[in-house]
């Protein structure tokens, strides 16, 4: 394989990645029941259809996937006078992406937990010690890198000015707003918003980056190559 071959590659990966990335992550919020603070009630609502939890965390899994090519093909975006920017973005990218997939596995426990056959008293009560448990806080402390990766992405390509202003800001700040609205309990329609405004900024990206001849995608990290557009 020739330099402009695995630039091809790494291109078409990278697009693909952050078209499919951000799609799989609205259907699985779409799928994904409110999260609850109560132990007992978010058994309840994993009980009332079980397929569906499942599911969504599946989708998730996928999509954590794709993530890692698609946040790569951003930094990528940065340019070269912005190293130092996609160096610490993907520092903190990484545990925060690990620390996502924990809580994941966690949560997709939850979906035997909430099995009929199963003792609802004591799953109750080991999802609670899961919940009260320092090892469980300190996992939900790292997962906040995740969005803070994201927003310095966003803030990364607007510096860069290789794509519009709304679509930095959308790749910015839905993940961090989408984050704190779920942890916070609030309301679902506001997860499932950010996730939308996310997929909107990122396919855009993705498509730019699919249409790009290699020559582009190569020039873009080396330079200022499209001016930020309100």
């Amino acid at each position: 394989m020739n330099v402009a071959d695995t630039s091809s590659f790494r291109r078409q990966v990278a697009g693909g990645a952050m078209i499919l990335a951000p799609l799989l992550l609205v259907v699985a919020e779409l799928l994904h029941a409110r999260l609850e603070t109560d132990a007992a009630k978010q058994l309840e609502a994993v009980a009332g259809n079980t397929g569906r939890w499942y599911a969504a965390h599946a989708l998730i899994l996928v999509a954590l996937a794709l993530a890692v090519p698609a946040f790569f093909g951003l930094v990528h975006l940065f340019g070269r006078n912005r190293a130092l920017l996609g160096q610490v973005s993907l520092v903190i990218f990484v545990p925060g992406l690990v620390a996502l997939a924990a809580i994941v596995g966690l949560e997709l426990a939850l979906w035997q937990m909430a099995q009929p056959a199963s003792n609802r008293e004591e799953m109750v009560a080991l999802a609670e010690r899961l919940n009260e448990s320092a090892g469980t806080a300190s996992v939900f402390l790292v997962v906040l890198l995740f969005p803070l990766a994201w927003l310095l992405a966003g803030i990364g390509l607007y510096l860069a000015r290789v794509t519009p202003v709304w679509v930095a800001a959308l790749i910015a700040l839905s993940q961090p707003i989408g984050f704190t609205s779920e942890l916070g309990g609030g309301p679902k329609a506001v997860a499932v918003a950010a996730q939308l405004a996310f997929a909107i900024g990122l396919v855009f990206v993705g498509i730019q980056a699919l249409r790009q001849s290699n020559a582009d995608w190569e020039q873009e990290a080396a330079m200022d190559a499209m001016p930020a557009t309100p």
